[in-house]
């Protein structure tokens, strides 16, 4: 796809600027979208349709996500401590997969991240998912004290500066008002808090990747995180790139930014991310986490197994794991075995005639201990899919093994172990390899 105007995304920069760190991130709400019934939803609609409903105003016409914030604050008489306490209470009980993010992730050479939304600890939790390292957390305050980072330079694990704060600081932004109140007073408080950080948002390239703010909004937010004059950006050494989401106001959006030399994508954020991160990884292909798929099979479907794996590592990057020789000699192999089910990124349970009826007491061990990590994910708060059953032959699924492990999943069939390519493609899809 071509971009129409003149301010083209330099792809070759942008991922030499990645790789020198030279890239700071600015994250917005439209990157923050989740699956549900197999579609991306806006966390900001979500929300907005949930704060409505639990407030009994389901039938109020539609209202943005701070004009929401607003109405219950006057008409309902809640306080923003009260209206950003059900919210932060809404969003730990999310528990979805947000691809968005997850994709977004995998440049692993991004490690400082502007976030403008006050959903900063949905962020860090896939952050800590993806890249198996805990982020520290700044909050911008216009009423109490913040951290600075001195030196982005020497960043080993991520750092989330949060520009309108989050749920847990004393006064996040939730409506226009307060965001307005939030970049006016940006500059002073910076100065004052974290002037190193502020330095380094002239000195770096920025991306603005899914910021959807209204124009006058944007303007000036775009304005103080630059730090410096618009009209001084076409004599910015570094780069500015914005991509948002289609829509009316996103195309004035793009034709003022062609006056002052700002990059712009064409497609939506989802698919620059996707493009990035494919570039990326084609760019270090040694730098992409390789993914393990654990493969839980009955002995007597051994070329079932034989061939699902041979399907299943045609994918780059994956490995299959299991156990070939059945060689349970030991508690030291058992171990194995275990570690091997803990640490796989998928574990598919061949279900067959064989591992169903012929009572494998070891099949059932690893489906039980399968069962026991995925759950313990989800304690963790991991939303990626762990398990993906199949049926390999002509077995009933009524069977009560697989009631008991897959009551709530579906299970494709997939004859003597000979996927499809959009079974390999949805493999590739929860591995996050697309």
């Amino acid at each position: 796809m071509e971009n129409s105007l003149p301010t083209q995304i330099n792809w070759k920069e942008l991922l030499k600027d990645i790789s020198s760190g030279n890239v700071i991130p600015v994250i917005g709400n439209e990157v923050y979208k989740f699956l549900l019934n197999d579609s991306l939803t806006g966390i900001d609609n979500y929300l907005s349709g949930k704060l409505l409903k639990d407030n009994d105003l389901a039938s109020l016409k539609p209202l943005t996500f701070a004009e929401v914030v607003d109405f219950l604050s006057k008409q309902k008489d809640l306080t923003v401590r009260e209206v950003n306490g059900k919210l932060k209470e809404a969003v730990d009980e999310m528990n979805f997969k947000f691809p968005i993010i997850e994709s977004f992730l995998s440049i692993d050479q991004l490690f400082f991240y502007l976030n403008t939304t006050v959903y900063s600890s949905i962020f860090e939790k896939n952050i800590k998912a993806e890249r198996n390292l805990s982020p520290t957390s700044i909050n911008f305050s216009i009423r109490s004290k913040f951290k600075d980072c001195d030196d982005l330079e020497a960043l080993t694990k991520p750092l989330v500066f949060n520009v309108f704060g989050s749920f847990e600081s004393p006064d996040p932004a939730l409506t226009e008002e307060e965001m307005l109140e939030f970049t006016t007073s940006f500059k002073e408080r910076m100065n004052m808090y974290a002037s190193s950080l502020l330095e380094n948002l002239k000195e770096k390239s920025l991306l603005f990747l899914g910021c959807t703010h209204p124009d006058w909004l944007l303007r000036f937010f775009l304005r103080v995180l630059s730090n410096e004059r618009i009209n001084d950006w076409m004599d910015r050494p570094s780069q500015i790139i914005a991509v948002n989401d289609p829509s009316d106001y996103r195309e004035k959006q793009y034709e003022f930014f062609k006056n002052y030399n700002v990059h712009t994508y064409p497609g939506n954020v989802s698919e620059f991310v996707e493009e990035l991160a494919s570039k990326w990884r084609n760019l270090n292909p040694d730098r992409v986490k390789q993914k393990l798929v654990f493969l839980s099979y009955n002995q007597d479907d051994t070329q079932a197994v034989e061939n699902l794996k041979s399907a299943i590592e045609s994918i780059k990057n994956v490995t299959c794991w299991y156990d070939k020789e059945k060689l349970y000699s030991g508690d030291n192999f058992d171990l194995v075995i275990i570690d091997n089910i803990r640490k796989a990124d998928l574990f598919i349970p061949l279900i067959s005639d064989h591992s169903l009826n012929k009572q494998d007491k070891y099949v059932v061990d690893e489906w039980f201990k399968a069962d026991t990590v995925n759950k313990m994910r989800e304690i963790d708060g991991k939303t990626d899919k762990y398990l993906m059953p199949i049926l390999i032959d002509n077995s009933d699924l009524n069977h009560s093994l697989v009631k008991k492990f897959y009551p709530n999943l579906s299970i494709e069939r997939v004859p003597d172990g000979n996927p499809t390519q959009d079974f390999l493609n949805r493999v590739k899809a929860t591995l996050n390899l697309i």
